[in-house]
């Protein structure tokens, strides 16, 4: 184990190879924080090696808010506009909380992200975790009081962060767009033999891939030939078809979730197991169509894994799914 923290791990979290006047004071905040992230039991507990990014992340973000630019103003600027809030999780207000200066609950957001990592290399690859658990709170507040000890004292940059250190900002400055539309008359293509089958309901449930593929033969009329009938879903079951204007989606493995009418798949208890895994698992259900079953209400069973999870999934379930799902989110 590295005994501290060096300047190109500084430079490298930056993404950049100049160094600037700033880059040791803020190396030695970090390296100063180090012993307090690697003796947390919370951090240890998390996921190996986590304290040599949080203290480098931590001392970004001291950097970020004493400058009031960079990736954490960048942040702040797009989740207010999108949300009409400080943060995501805490319901921050003035005057315990002071946008332009340090705030014990900007310091646990950022610990959470470290520990809630989104969907990287493989499909199952995020953790969640409470943004309330008593000992990330603790650990938060710690954090705090040594950087609010420092503040007065930090020289203020004049060299920006990269906006994406905290998360994908990008896809936090994408709009929301409408849901597509399901029309009525007559529709064009599969959407709208989808939709004549149904009697204009955009969503069909099949519980195997058998049945799915009779549908395409049957009622859409494709070719009965494997390489035809979408055998990279042979593998799966429980099957959503989502139709709308746009075309038609298909989702598997996700019919237990949606609590439709009549949709005889649905299962409530795994639900509230496993629900969450569409908003937080990039292509495990198109994104149109995790917007339509949150719309109609469908999905009001799923809940995050820890206290208070429901609560939680429901009421942050966009910026959740902007968070893990990053491109997929309102993707084509």
């Amino acid at each position: 184990m590295k005994t501290r923290l060096y300047l190109q791990q500084w430079l490298d979290l930056q993404a950049r190879r100049q160094t600037v006047a700033t880059d040791a004071w803020y190396l030695r905040l970090a390296n100063e924080l180090l012993p307090m992230l690697r003796a947390s039991d919370f951090l240890r507990q998390a996921g190996r090696g986590l304290a040599e990014p949080a203290a480098l992340k931590l001392s970004l973000y001291l950097h970020d808010a004493v400058a009031q630019q960079g990736g954490w103003a960048a942040f702040k600027e797009a989740y207010r506009r999108l949300y009409h809030a400080e943060l995501p999780f805490y319901p921050v207000t003035e005057p315990d909380y002071v946008p332009d200066e340090v705030n014990p609950d900007d310091v646990a957001l950022v610990l959470w992200t470290l520990v809630a990592r989104p969907a990287a290399k493989t499909p199952d690859d995020f953790t969640l975790h409470d943004p309330h658990d008593p000992q990330l709170t603790a650990l938060a507040r710690d954090v705090y009081s040594l950087m609010d000890a420092r503040f007065e004292e930090a020289p203020i940059s004049e060299t920006p962060s990269p906006d994406d250190w905290l998360m994908d900002v990008a896809t936090l400055r994408r709009p929301s767009l409408p849901l597509p539309e399901v029309p009525t008359g007559e529709v064009p293509g599969a959407a709208g033999r989808c939709l004549a089958h149904s009697g204009g309901e955009p969503l069909l449930f099949f519980p195997t891939y058998a049945e799915l593929s009779r549908f395409f033969v049957q009622v859409l009329g494709w070719e009965d030939r494997p390489d035809h009938l979408l055998p990279d879903l042979q593998t799966h079951s429980r099957f959503v078809l989502y139709a709308n204007a746009k075309g038609m989606l298909i989702a598997p493995d996700a019919a237990s979730y949606f609590h439709a009418p009549h949709n005889p798949l649905y299962d409530e208890a795994e639900t509230r197991r496993t629900g969450y895994r569409l908003f937080c698992r990039p292509g495990a259900c198109p994104f149109d169509l995790l917007k339509y079953g949150m719309h109609r209400d469908y999905l009001s069973a799923a809940a995050l894994p820890f206290a208070d999870g429901h609560r939680f999934l429901q009421t942050h379930w966009d910026f959740i799914a902007r968070y893990y799902l990053e491109e997929y989110y309102e993707g084509d």
